[in-house]
């Protein structure tokens, strides 16, 4: 049984071996040959920062390592007609005062696997040409002697798009910070901005807060939030980018005590630029704050009404703070009221409170993902209503209570659930329902 025992291990090893390296396993069987390893189109954004861009292109020579590659790099304008044929473009070849090939000849050792080629793009000068986005550089790779090129694998055509010199934010244009009812003092919220070239300048730049923005973001969005109390929030970091350094991260500092509850939010512009542009498209960014509420304690609801419910699985069960317990749409003769969708369930408050947000746990067995969409209503009267909040945990699972928030913060001392959509057929329950909100005044 040793022996067997090791014999394996030696043809493991062997196997082990064979296979080690199997995308390398023809440098060493096959003839030579050199190709570009990103043969095909390489499309390069130039970002005119006013100095040249340089573009390298690796080549690879394959098979038994023992012989010397002469090779050179032709511009071919015959390979332009090609490209437009395959492509549906009507492509010109790139002027040759627009850029520069470097060696264009080059000779890789006999043991030399890799070498590059490099051509260099005058940036600043294509930029003002009117068809600058037209170009199109067919690059031919051909080789001298014994080693070969692949002819599957050497063309290369460069298609250069200039952009400007832009910085920005480099995260969403919206931000939402959610800050727990345990948290106390100040809050941090990064904001990336960067430029997405290799920076060599000191750069300047304003990040402010922008009123205007906020506005037009309320009037996109439907909602209606406001800045908060002056003294709460504060810019912090160097409003500059390092040479040699693409970003730099400032920080949004919220203080909580001073906030007050509910959503707010804080719009920031980029401006001002030292050197270069600001990116449009990544000029603002508005980050939305919800202060969470207090929980409304169960001993202030009371179930109003409700379409129906299964058995002993009634209603109150899911204000009841017994996460064992649970309501139940009715699905047969025992219970009451309705056995389809929507199933609506009305909650009075002892005090008209001013909600931001709803909690809810789902089962915890083999049905858990029963629950799956409706929405939430608040009303000061029970019949006129104001949507609040809607939920949808899609087709997958869940544990533990799952948030919903209020895009704005609704006042009002009715609560109604509907629900109107299932996982399982017309099958829906729920555990226990919370609310988070501010007493009004």
């Amino acid at each position: 049984m040793k022996r067997i025992y090791n014999i394996g291990w030696i043809i493991s090893g062997i196997l082990l071996l064979a296979g080690c390296d199997i995308s390398n396993r023809d440098n060493n069987l096959s003839e030579s040959l050199v190709y570009f390893i990103n043969e095909g189109e390489n499309n390069i954004v130039l970002y005119n920062t006013g100095e040249d861009f340089t573009y390298t292109m690796p080549i690879f020579k394959s098979g038994l390592l023992n012989k010397e590659a002469n090779v050179e790099l032709l511009v071919n304008s015959k390979l332009i007609e090609q490209y437009n044929k395959e492509n549906k473009t009507t492509s010109e070849l790139l002027p040759a005062e627009y850029y520069q090939i470097v060696k264009s000849k080059q000779t890789m050792d006999p043991s030399q696997q890799k070498a590059n080629f490099q051509v260099v793009f005058k940036t600043s000068l294509l930029n003002e040409n009117p068809n600058r986005d037209r170009f199109i550089l067919p690059l031919l790779l051909t080789s001298e002697g014994e080693v070969e090129i692949n002819q599957n694998k050497n063309i290369v055509y460069i298609a250069p798009v200039v952009k400007p010199a832009t910085l920005g934010f480099n995260c969403e244009k919206t931000l939402q910070t959610v800050i727990p009812t345990t948290a106390t003092g100040k809050i941090e919220v990064e904001l990336p901005i960067g430029t997405p070239f290799d920076n060599k300048w000191n750069i300047d730049f304003t990040a402010s807060f922008d009123q205007a923005l906020l506005d037009r973001w309320n009037e996109e969005n439907g909602v209606d939030y406001h800045m908060p109390v002056e003294g709460s929030y504060e810019l912090v970091g160097d409003q500059k980018l390092v040479a040699g350094k693409n970003s730099q991260t400032l920080k949004l500092v919220i203080d909580k005590d001073k906030l007050g509850y509910g959503w707010f939010a804080v719009p920031i512009r980029l401006s001002n630029p030292s050197k270069f542009e600001i990116d449009e498209e990544r000029s603002t960014c508005v980050v939305t704050i919800l202060n969470r509420m207090e929980e409304i304690p169960h001993s202030l609801w009371a179930v109003e009404s409700y379409s129906g419910y299964h058995g002993t699985e009634v209603p109150k069960n899911m204000i009841d703070d017994n996460e064992s317990t649970r309501w139940h749409i009715r699905w047969n003769s025992t219970g009451a009221g309705t056995t389809t969708l929507p199933q609506t369930l009305v909650f009075k408050l002892s005090a008209t409170y001013k909600i931001s947000e709803f909690e809810i746990l789902r089962r915890n067995d083999q049905y858990n993902t029963d629950l799956k969409g409706g929405y939430f209503e608040v009303s000061m009267d029970n019949i006129n209503w104001t949507r609040a909040a809607t939920f949808d945990f899609g087709t997958g699972k869940s544990t533990g209570y799952v948030s919903f928030y209020c895009p704005t913060a609704v006042t009002g001392k009715y609560i109604k659930m509907v629900i109107t959509e299932s996982n399982r057929g017309t099958q829906v329950s729920v555990h226990e329902l919370k609310a988070h909100g501010e007493l009004s005044k």
